[in-house]
């Protein structure tokens, strides 16, 4: 088990490692939106937008990720499961695009921006890139190559980071110059620019796998493809239904809201979204990692007693750094919004401990989700997933309206929870793992102990080096008790 737990964690690292520099990376996107475009609502213009492109990203994918792992682990060619999943999403990405291109200003219309069609060709460009690019993702996944996974990712990152540096600092002052029309950045403009950057770097990153797109001349196969379809299909509900936790209470607060304060809104709670960057940076990269991991171990005899093993770590490492973030907020926030104006209302930085919670437990969510995916019962875990997204649907179309994007923080981890129990209830009957529930409780109330113990001191930033040694020392401390728990549940295994 040792050596399986460090299989896992050498993967996550350097998956984690591409994941949060790249994040990172574009964490500081952050603070020059905030800083260049024209306030709070344009940035609400960019978040929701994007928002929109996660939820359809997952009809440009449906599920085929997921899938070929499953399929690719017992055919004897999984280069023809590669082959026939990625046939059919050029098929299928390139149709949805070409419907999106053609009735790009019925679109624009619908999501709130009329006069701005050329949002919905850019985002038809972007997701079918990006649905192109997935399967070859998964095969350096499934292939354990994680270095030209992460150099792949961080090129297509660090070019759109480059482009948007360009666009956002450098062609305004161009323009102050006279050196290009200042037309060319208007507020509006700079909007487009971001979106247009994120264009160009989804196309860089498919003609880098161009290597990998070589096996798609291995062969379609119909029978396959059927077999394929059929394991996957549930699962893009279980996306969609994921994507509905996860973004849509910043398009319902697009379409509950009026207006300009839409996206004042919107933009607000996504800036503030953002402080939990640093958790769910470190589950896409665990789910990363763990999910071809978990695949490949599911025939050894101690299967279960590992995915428990790895639940425990998994819990402690999170709250862990759910705490380090709510210690540091008050140093982190200004860092990352550059405007007086995001500060100005008080619910900004309330939501953050809300959020970081929510999304741990997402991420125990994720761990638990192997139930269905090992057992083929993915029909069931959309059920989960679906009930999660109705009650997010329902529960925010109630409540956005009285209490605009609090409710949304609240609504996304409460959801998030019944999801967990949900789901832990029923992959009791189809693929039991003994997890320690103890532990888990142990590791997330002493990290709220600790960061009320933090908070008691009514520290800030302003207090110096006590700010930062208080703070510190209080995660220490949460680490050591994390690493001695740990510690001591290993000796216990090993001498059974």
């Amino acid at each position: 088990m040792a050596g399986s737990i460090r299989a896992l964690a050498s993967q996550t690292a350097v998956y984690g490692l591409s994941s949060m520099v790249g994040r990172f990376i574009n964490f500081l996107l952050v603070p020059l939106y905030t800083a260049r475009l024209a306030g709070v609502s344009d940035y609400g213009v960019v978040s929701v937008m994007f928002s929109y492109a996660a939820f359809l990203g997952v009809l440009y994918t449906y599920g085929m990720e997921t899938a070929f792992f499953n399929f690719a682990r017992r055919e004897p060619r999984p280069e023809q499961v590669f082959a026939t999943g990625f046939r059919a999403l050029v098929f299928s990405s390139l149709g949805f695009s070409l419907i999106a291109f053609l009735f790009s200003g019925s679109l624009a219309a619908w999501a709130g921006y009329p006069a701005h069609p050329e949002y919905i060709s850019l985002f038809a460009g972007i997701l079918a890139a990006d649905a192109l690019a997935a399967l070859p993702f998964a095969w350096l996944r499934f292939r354990e190559k994680a270095l030209r996974f992460a150099f792949i990712r961080l090129s297509g990152i660090l070019l759109n980071v480059a482009i948007n540096l360009f666009c956002l600092l450098v062609l305004p002052e161009m323009a102050e110059k006279g050196w290009v029309d200042a037309a060319w950045v208007k507020p509006e403009s700079l909007v487009l620019y971001i979106f247009l950057s994120n264009f160009i770097a989804s196309f860089a990153v498919l003609l880098l796998l161009l290597p990998e797109l070589r096996m798609a001349i291995s062969g379609w196969n119909k029978m396959l493809f059927r077999e394929m379809f059929r394991y996957s299909a549930p699962l893009i509900w279980v996306g969609l239904a994921g994507m509905v936790n996860e973004t849509l209470d910043r398009i319902l607060l697009k379409q509950l809201l009026d207006g300009q304060v839409a996206d004042y809104e919107a933009g607000l709670y996504s800036a503030f979204y953002k402080m939990a960057m640093v958790l769910s940076i470190f589950v896409q990269a665990f789910r990363f990692a763990a999910e071809p991991f978990f695949f490949s171990r599911s025939n050894e005899k101690n299967a279960p007693q590992l995915y428990a093993h790895v639940m425990r770590i998994f819990i402690w490492v999170v709250a862990g750094m759910g705490l380090a973030t709510l210690c540091f907020a008050d140093f982190i926030a200004p860092l990352l919004l550059r405007r007086a104006e995001y500060f100005s209302d008080a619910r900004g930085m309330g939501v953050v401990p809300i959020l970081l919670l929510a999304n741990l437990f997402l991420g125990v969510y994720y761990n638990l989700s192997i139930w269905y995916k090992l057992s083929g019962q993915t029909k069931l875990g959309a059920r989960v997933a679906i009930g999660g997204a109705l009650a997010t649907l329902v529960l925010n179309m109630l409540f956005i309206p009285y209490f605009s994007f609090v409710a949304s923080a609240w609504i996304t981890l409460i959801v998030y929870a019944a999801m967990v129990i949900a789901s832990w209830y029923m992959g009791r009957s189809w693929y039991p793992v003994p997890y320690h529930y103890g532990n888990g409780l142990m590791a997330l109330v002493l990290a709220g102990l600790a960061w009320l113990a933090f908070s008691s001191t009514g520290l800030t930033s302003t207090d110096g080096i006590m700010y930062w040694l208080v703070g510190s020392c209080i995660v220490l401390v949460y680490g050591g008790i994390a690493f001695l728990s740990e510690k001591k549940q290993w000796l216990w295994k090993s001498s059974e």
